[in-house]
C-alpha cells in the first residue's frame, strides 16, 4: 500500500518537532551544568534593620542605633566629597542643602578608610551640630550616638552589647557629666542609676522592682570608686619604667642664701674683733716692759708696727713677744799687733 502525500508530510513534520525539542532540552541541561550552583553573596538579603524592626515590634521599649536619614538623606542635596589619604575613595562626603552655596545638611566620613562609612554628623539649618553617630568597632552598626542642644552635649546613647539597641545613657548638664543610666536586664529601659558629683562617682541606685524608680542606694560606692582608682594609678606607676639619670638639685630659697650671708658676716666680725684683741696684748705687754727698765730695740718697734692681721677666713693666733738678745759680755783687750810684748822681771836671790 502506498502512503498519500499528505501522510508522509505529517510524518516528517512531527519528526522534525521532536527533533527540535530534544536539541533544546540538551541545550537547555547544559546550560544549567555550566552555570553551577548559585552564589549566597547574589541572593537578596534581608536589610540590616529587619532584625531590629522584629525586636521593636516585640518589645517597643528597645531604641535601636540605625542611621538617622533625616538629615543625611542623599536625595535633594548638594555632595561635596574629599579623598584625604589619596587612594581615590572619597572618605568625607558632606552634603549641602539644594546647593552647594545651601546651609550643611550632614557630613560623613569614613574613619578606617575601609571604603565604609563611619561616622555621621547632623546639622541643623543654622549649621550648628545637633547628632552625631558613630561606629565605634567598624562592624557596620551605629553603637554610639550623641545629642547636642546649643552646641553642648546633653545625652549618649551607647550599644554596649553590640547587639543594635541602646542600653546605656549618659546625661550632661552644660557638657559635665551628672548620671548614667544602665539597663541590666535587656528590656529597653535603665535600672541602674550612678549620679556623679563634680566628675567623680557619688551614689548609685537600683530600681529592682521595674517600675522606673530607685528603691535601693548604694552609699558606699564613692570610697570603693575612689579604692579602685587609687590601685590603677598604683599598677600603672609600678608597671611603667623608671627614668635613670641624674636629680637636679632643689633650688635654693632666698631665706637659705640670706641664712648663709648673715653666717659669713658674723664670723668676718668675731675674726676682727679677735685681730684687735692681740694688737692690744702686744701694747699691754710692750709698756710692762718698759717700766721695768728693758730697753727696746728700734727695729723690734718697727717690726710690730709692721705686723697685718691675718684675713678672717682665717684667723692667726696671738703673736707672741719675742725675747729680747742677752747683753753681750765685755772682751779683754788685745796688744796692738805692733808693740813689744812685756818682759817679765828675773827674780834675785839674796846673797
Amino acid at each position: 500500500m502506498i502512503a498519500s502525500p499528505s501522510s508522509a508530510y505529517r510524518r516528517t513534520t512531527r519528526g522534525q518537532a521532536a527533533s527540535l525539542g530534544l536539541w533544546l532540552g540538551a541545550f537547555l541541561l547544559g546550560a544549567a551544568a555550566c552555570a553551577g550552583p548559585q552564589n549566597k553573596d547574589d541572593e537578596p538579603q534581608p536589610p540590616e534593620d529587619e532584625p531590629a524592626l522584629d525586636a521593636r515590634a516585640r518589645n517597643p521599649n528597645l531604641r535601636d542605633l540605625s542611621v538617622d536619614s533625616t538629615r543625611c538623606d542623599t536625595r535633594g542635596a548638594h555632595p561635596k566629597q574629599l579623598d584625604t589619604n589619596h587612594d581615590g575613595r572619597a572618605d568625607v562626603v558632606s552634603l549641602y542643602d539644594r546647593s552647594a552655596d545651601g546651609p550643611l545638611r550632614c557630613k560623613q566620613a569614613d574613619l578606617n578608610f575601609d571604603g565604609r562609612l563611619d561616622a555621621y554628623f547632623h546639622y541643623d539649618d543654622k549649621g550648628e551640630i545637633v547628632r552625631e553617630q558613630f561606629d565605634q568597632d567598624y562592624d557596620g552598626r551605629i553603637d554610639l550616638g550623641s545629642y547636642y542642644e546649643g552646641g553642648a552635649l546633653v545625652l549618649d546613647e551607647l550599644d554596649l552589647n553590640r547587639d543594635g539597641f541602646v542600653d546605656a545613657w549618659r546625661r550632661y548638664d552644660k557638657g559635665r557629666l551628672t548620671r548614667i543610666e544602665t539597663d541590666r536586664d535587656g528590656d529597653g529601659r535603665p535600672d541602674m542609676f550612678a549620679y556623679y558629683l563634680a566628675g567623680r562617682i557619688d551614689r548609685i541606685g537600683y530600681d529592682v522592682s521595674g517600675d522606673g524608680k530607685v528603691d535601693q542606694w548604694d552609699h558606699d560606692a564613692a570610697r570603693r570608686a575612689r579604692q579602685a582608682e587609687q590601685l590603677r594609678i598604683k599598677d600603672e606607676q609600678e608597671a611603667a619604667p623608671k627614668a635613670e639619670g641624674y636629680v637636679d638639685e632643689p633650688a635654693r630659697g632666698e631665706d637659705e642664701d640670706a641664712s648663709e650671708e648673715a653666717a659669713g658676716d658674723e664670723e668676718a666680725a668675731a675674726s676682727e674683733d679677735e685681730g684687735k684683741g692681740s694688737k692690744k696684748g702686744k701694747g699691754k705687754k710692750g709698756k710692762g716692759k718698759v717700766d721695768d727698765g728693758a730697753k727696746t730695740k728700734p727695729s723690734d718697734a718697727g717690726k710690730s708696727k709692721g705686723r697685718t692681721v691675718a684675713p678672717p677666713s682665717a684667723p692667726s693666733k696671738p703673736a707672741t713677744a719675742e725675747p729680747e738678745p742677752e747683753p753681750a759680755k765685755p772682751e779683754p783687750a788685745k796688744p796692738a799687733s805692733g808693740a813689744p810684748a812685756p818682759v817679765k822681771p828675773t827674780p834675785v836671790k839674796p846673797g
